[in-house]
């Protein structure tokens, strides 16, 4: 079924990323589209004009069964790392795009593709890069499919790093061709960078759809809980909670509500 790879025009990491794409695969341009979109099969890659986080309409008539964006990743620290997420504002805040407390779609087994698929090229190509899962965070909220950023961080010399491009190409068609089965799960707790559940997709089997780290419990809201495991497709039924990387008030609250579910809760 159809996946859209999306790469902003002003994000350098992106056109480099979909320039890889391009060389790697055999794109072609879809007539009448003035090269802006381009066609592997069922896999297409579209040039934007906006922001990925704002990205909130993709003019084209197709419904694709996901939307990927190639993207530049930007912390702090500069630290050089691949990282994957979903898109979501699991607060009253919508800072970088989206909508407040709104979340996208999730298709757990393409996040695992994707991580697993940047573990392979970092170990492949020796690379000095962490790769991670992140919180759900940022926009877009609106695409009616699950959608999914696989990005390059954290300045300019890593987003102009020909093996990072490599990278994040190989794992972004590898989550748009190919999804990596494991136990559907949403996970809780934690920081940004969420190290207790890449453990747990890696050693434990484990595959993640929405992950709301412990900045979520700041403003919680029971109706976004639930709304996590709505928005995760594969009949979600397992949290899996980063112990303590919550605090025991607000892990006392979200017990309750999960087990109130009836949602398998799973420690690590």
């Amino acid at each position: 079924m159809p996946v859209l790879i999306v790469a902003p025009k002003r994000d350098t990491a992106a056109q480099n990323i979909a320039r890889e794409l391009i060389r790697l695969r055999a794109f072609q341009p879809v007539p009448g589209r003035s090269g802006e979109l381009l066609q592997d099969g069922d896999i297409f890659l579209k040039h934007v004009d906006s922001d990925g986080a704002y990205t909130e309409s993709l003019g084209v008539d197709i419904r694709f069964d996901a939307v990927i964006f190639a993207s530049r990743h930007e912390s702090e620290s500069s630290e050089s790392c691949l990282t994957v997420h979903w898109t979501g504002n699991s607060t009253g805040r919508a800072d970088f795009g989206g909508q407040p407390k709104a979340l996208s779609l999730a298709d757990p087994p393409r996040m695992r593709a994707a991580l697993m698929a940047l573990d392979e090229a970092r170990e492949l190509g020796k690379l000095d890069y962490a790769v991670s899962l992140e919180a759900t965070h940022h926009g877009p909220t609106g695409l009616d499919a699950p959608t999914l950023f696989i990005e390059i961080g954290s300045s300019e010399r890593e987003w102009n790093d020909p093996p990072a491009a490599v990278a994040v190409a190989k794992a972004i068609w590898k989550a748009a061709t190919g999804r990596v089965q494991g136990k559907v799960a949403v996970g809780f707790g934690g920081g940004h960078y969420c190290n207790k559940h890449c453990i747990a997709l890696r050693d434990n089997g484990f595959a993640f759809g929405h992950i709301l780290s412990k900045y979520f419990f700041e403003e919680y809201d029971e109706a976004v809980v639930r709304m996590a495991f709505k928005r995760t497709l594969g009949d979600c039924r397992t949290a899996v909670i980063d112990w303590k990387g919550v605090r025991g008030s607000d892990r006392a609250k979200l017990l309750d509500i999960l087990k109130k579910m009836g949602v398998e809760i799973v420690r690590v």
